[in-house]
């Protein structure tokens, strides 16, 4: 096993998530700093969720943006939680713009595919270390 971590394939192998984790993250930096940032907000005008966080993180900066995004992308994700808790409109998230809903969801998935593939990457060269 020392063998294959000294290759080639092992540079790709442990590349590959940064790749693919990074996608997600400049995806989600791509949404926040876009004209698809001030989509989302209109599509989501009874979210009390945004109306809670907006006055606090404001919409001009790129790091209350991405913020946003992301919170936004979760929802997208996983809507029944957001609107269990009253977050979220049911009928808003269900007619949310289909384009952007599905780069909000690749975002969140490749970044957590990049996060998970790392860490198991890094167990397995801890794995073969011992």
């Amino acid at each position: 096993m020392t063998g294959f971590w000294s290759s080639w394939w092992a540079f790709a192998f442990m590349l590959a998530p940064f790749v693919i984790g990074l996608s997600g993250v400049a995806m989600g930096a791509y949404i926040a700093c876009s004209r698809d940032f001030n989509i989302m907000l209109a599509a989501l005008p009874n979210c009390l969720w945004l109306k809670q966080q907006i006055p606090l993180w404001g919409t001009t900066g790129l790091k209350s943006r991405c913020y946003l995004v992301n919170t936004v992308c979760a929802a997208m994700v996983y809507p029944s939680i957001g609107i269990r808790r009253g977050l979220f409109d049911a009928d808003e998230i269900r007619n949310f713009p289909r384009s952007l809903k599905y780069r909000m969801i690749a975002s969140v998935w490749l970044t957590t595919i990049g996060f998970v593939w790392l860490f198991v990457g890094l167990g397995l060269i801890k794995l073969s270390e011992g």
